[in-house]
């Protein structure tokens, strides 16, 4: 592992994190007709998706078994094969948190005013990629059937640096694995004390708010409310971070996410100057719906936008997407109110697949799926 570089200027109880079925990749076809059940369909075998766009066309970093594969496109809709080699593989030293499985969580590009577009990928563009890793092999899956599929899998938040987001190399974290963020490690008066997030730090989704302000969003499960939250830890270089607290959690009785948030994606809206968050919400009966919330600042007050989720599991019990929808990657397009919104979503035959929605001038509050059928 590489020691902490200085962030660049912009231009041990096992964690219940969650598992499902191993996946297969596939080398992306195009279908001409879009079938109703298939409604959104992007790339078949993936999970996980970080979408970027970037000088030359768009970048998808995604979850393809136990690795983190990468595709390019020119429009963002129609994506090209797995790029060769895998940009990110487990760990080959034992003593490490990722040994088994790495999955994607975000990209931070940081690029020079000469930086220009070669094969799609910016030659002199700098990629910081945010990522959870585990010592368990049931981990190389993206998302799980059902909420009450979860499995006591161990989950820590990495980062790699890459020229080309090809080749990656990874940041020792402060924590004894490597990882950025250990569980349930907080301190208090200089003593160490047991977390709520004893059990996973998962997902890390991190936003650069300012030079020397990151945000680092991750979600865990909370043994005392027994449902998952979504915390929040800040940091000054983007390599040592300080936990700072939870941000959210599950909501109401009957409400679509009382069984607990996870997998929380913040951008900052350009039009609105706020911060807002999709997520994935957990019924009482273990149906994964995404949600929406917003905040002022980024860090206290978040609400949620509304009482129902933006976007929920296919009403097509044949749909590629009908039993989860779930791990958002939010994406603002060129119009201040025009957003994409990538996706997983797992069908009744527990296969994962990656998919697209869309909001056009409603205020980020009614989300469609895309026509196309593209995988």
């Amino acid at each position: 592992m590489l020691t902490a570089a200085p962030l660049l200027s912009p231009a041990p109880a096992p964690p219940r994190c969650h598992v499902a079925i191993p996946l297969r990749c596939h080398a992306p076809t195009q279908q001409v007709a879009a079938a109703a059940a298939d409604r959104g369909l992007l790339l078949r075998g993936a999970g996980s998706p970080v979408v970027k766009r970037a000088p030359g066309g768009w970048l998808l970093w995604y979850q393809c078994g136990a690795r983190v594969a990468l595709a390019a496109s020119t429009d963002g809709l129609r994506w090209g094969p797995p790029v060769e080699p895998d940009p990110l593989v487990a760990s080959t030293d034992w003593w490490a948190f990722d040994t088994a499985a790495v999955r994607p969580s975000d990209v931070l590009l940081f690029s020079g005013p000469d930086a220009s577009a070669r094969s799609g990928f910016p030659s002199s563009a700098v990629y910081w990629l945010y990522y959870s890793g585990s010592t368990d092999e049931r981990f190389g899956s993206p998302f799980p059937a059902a909420a009450a599929a979860a499995e006591d899998v161990p989950a820590l938040p990495g980062l790699a640096i890459s020229q080309d987001g090809r080749h990656w190399a990874r940041i020792e974290g402060d924590h004894h694995t490597g990882a950025l963020l250990g569980v349930g490690e907080e301190e208090e008066g200089g003593e160490p004390r047991r977390g709520w997030e004893a059990r996973c730090v998962a997902a890390p989704k991190v936003v650069l708010h300012a030079e020397g302000d990151l945000r680092m969003y991750y979600h865990s499960f909370d043994e005392m409310s027994q449902r998952h939250a979504i915390g929040l830890a800040r940091s000054k270089d983007g390599v040592r971070w300080r936990k700072a607290g939870k941000v959210l959690e599950g909501g109401k009785a009957g409400s679509f996410d009382e069984g607990g948030v996870r997998h929380g994606h913040v951008v900052r809206d350009r039009a609105a100057g706020r911060y807002v968050m999709v997520y994935e919400g957990v019924d009482a009966n273990g149906r994964v719906s995404i949600g929406m919330a917003v905040s002022e600042d980024g860090l206290k007050g978040w609400r949620r936008s509304s009482e129902l989720p933006i976007l929920r599991p296919s009403d097509d019990d044949e749909g590629w997407d009908s039993t989860v929808v779930g791990s958002p990657c939010l994406v603002q397009m060129d119009g201040a109110y025009d957003w994409r919104m990538y996706y997983t979503g797992v069908g009744r035959d527990g296969e994962a697949a990656i998919g697209m929605a869309y909001s056009e001038g409603h205020g980020l509050q009614k989300f469609e799926k895309w026509d196309a059928v593209l995988m």
